[in-house]
């Protein structure tokens, strides 16, 4: 089989240094996992590249505009053929989007790393502004209110810089786990202009970096920190009424459980149940939010966290603890609630409209982080 002419040259002389990411700044620099422990990647160069064994500090070429299939066997990594120890860097020639893994493009530079079970781990290096320019368009629509965007770029600023820690092997990761990051693909003016505009701006509160969650929509009131994960609570994370968001498309949602998919949740839990008689709301937090539900079955009663339940039937259709309902229905129950998400910190919703209505973003930040200053992390 012909090989396609996407080799490696073994290039002796001075590449770009192991930091560089093309920003010409001083901000703190941030890694973020792209990938962890995937048994492949495609790469796709845009420009010139350099793969960089960290160990030997060997430095190899990679041709422009080229495919390559990248591996991992035990202490290996394999591009092109050639086998390079890892951990391995690929490193820019100049400051443009270089590199493409999957249908994304990245500006910063990526450390390749083989793990324990064979896959590879994919994290990239780059300033945390650059990175923000890649957070905004995936975390809130570019065509909202400028306003709004600033807001979500102070927010996501905070919020990964809660999370950098060089004792780790990367700092954030690039899912809804955290908060979503897809490169440059989505990178426009205004998003560049949000991010701009707010440079280096944080919340703080008594003097520490809070750690500023976000979701769509809240429903009506946010959720404390404590109610929705145990976290200790503090004053920007306590929750706050918010009448902003009424308006949105996610504000209502109804959803179907079957009895016969309930009765496997609670059986997974340790009931010997056969028949659920009734499901009800056990316990509410100050936000009206339902902390968990009592089911009534032929055996016993029964009561699961209603996070529990989101994860099992997934948070797409079961959008927030906020049931305002409980319907029993042929086959099962149907749940009327209202927002999406955990409904901790900023609602993106009452964002969009607050900013519509002709409110700042410091007064959008002030409203969903009381008590939180708006500062400079430097």
């Amino acid at each position: 089989m012909k090989r396609f002419l996407a080799i490696l040259i073994l290039f002796a002389c001075p590449g770009p240094s192991a930091g560089a990411d093309g920003a010409s700044d001083d901000a703190p620099r941030i890694r973020v996992a792209i990938s962890r422990n995937v048994p492949s990647l495609k790469l796709r160069t845009a420009s010139q590249i350099y793969a960089q064994e960290v160990k030997s500090g060997q430095k190899y070429m990679l041709l422009e505009n080229a495919s390559y299939e990248v591996k991992a066997s035990g202490k290996w990594i394999t591009v092109a053929g050639q086998e390079l120890i890892s951990p391995i860097k690929l490193l820019a020639s100049d400051g443009q989007e270089r590199i493409r893994l999957g249908g994304n493009l990245y500006k910063g530079d990526i450390l390749l790393r083989a793990t324990p079970e064979g896959g590879l781990d994919i994290i990239e290096y780059l300033s945390l502004e650059e990175y923000l320019y890649g957070v905004l368009p995936s975390e809130m629509s570019p065509d909202w209110p400028l306003e709004a965007l600033k807001a979500q770029a102070v927010a996501s600023r905070t919020y990964a810089m809660k999370f950098i820690n060089p004792a780790r092997d990367y700092d954030i990761t690039n899912g809804v786990e955290m908060q979503v990051y897809n490169g440059t693909n989505k990178i426009n003016s205004r998003i560049m202009e949000a991010v701009n505009s707010t440079r280096g701006e944080v919340l703080k509160y008594k003097g520490k970096l809070i750690t500023a969650f976000f979701h769509a929509c809240c429903g009506g009131h946010t959720a404390s920190v404590k109610s929705a994960w145990g976290e200790d609570v503090i004053k920007p994370l306590y929750g706050v009424p918010d009448p902003f968001c009424t308006t949105s498309r996610h504000y209502r949602w109804e959803f179907f459980l079957s009895s016969a998919d309930l009765l496997k949740a609670i059986q997974a839990q340790g009931s010997t149940a056969l028949r659920i008689k009734s499901m009800k709301i056990h316990q509410k937090d100050r936000s009206g939010r339902a902390v968990s539900f009592r089911f009534t079955t032929d055996k016993d009663s029964m009561v699961i966290k209603t996070t529990d339940l989101r994860k099992r039937f997934g948070t797409f259709e079961f959008r927030s603890t906020f049931i305002t309902r409980i319907s029993p229905v042929k086959g099962g129950y149907e749940l009327a609630g209202r927002g999406w998400g955990h409904g901790v910190g900023m609602c993106q919703e009452g964002a969009k409209f607050m900013a519509y209505k002709g409110r700042t973003y410091k007064k959008i930040l002030r409203h969903y982080y009381p008590s939180a200053a708006i500062i400079d992390y430097e």
